[in-house]
């Protein structure tokens, strides 16, 4: 593709929600962290904690991909903060304000990386005042 030496349109969206296609034989959750492997497909709510993931948001509705990589195609809720669960055993608190956390489970945030065993989440952004297990993270 060569420079233009025109005006042109140049198509946009907002980033508030994205299009992941879904990894063969995936589940995905609505309201789970939407989380893709290495190839760039979604993988299965329920293989979610591990590391070399990467995620994107959060479902916003429940897909199963019962054919090939890629044949079904779901949405995520992203550039948000959302609020997660907090972990038991590896809680967020206080003086973690503004630091990135990691995903211990599908719905849950961890404050630790777990030696290398979890992936980012986002960054931690305050508790809430209505769920005490909760928080609030940007993803």
């Amino acid at each position: 593709m060569t420079k233009t030496n025109i005006a042109i349109v140049t198509e946009c969206r907002d980033g508030a929600s994205i299009p992941i296609a879904l990894l063969a034989n995936a589940l995905v959750l609505q309201g789970t962290f939407a989380v893709i492997n290495a190839d760039g497909y979604a993988i299965a709510s329920t293989d979610v904690g591990g590391a070399n993931q990467t995620c994107l948001g959060i479902w916003d509705h429940s897909a199963e991909n019962t054919g090939a990589d890629g044949e079904i195609i779901a949405t995520a809720n992203c550039n948000k903060q959302f609020l997660v669960r907090n972990s038991n055993t590896d809680p967020v608190n206080q003086t973690d304000l503004g630091n990135q956390v990691y995903i211990e489970d599908n719905q849950t945030v961890a404050k630790t990386d777990g030696t290398g065993t979890r992936s980012l989440a986002g960054r931690f952004m305050g508790f809430d005042t209505q769920y005490n297990d909760c928080v609030w993270v940007e993803i």
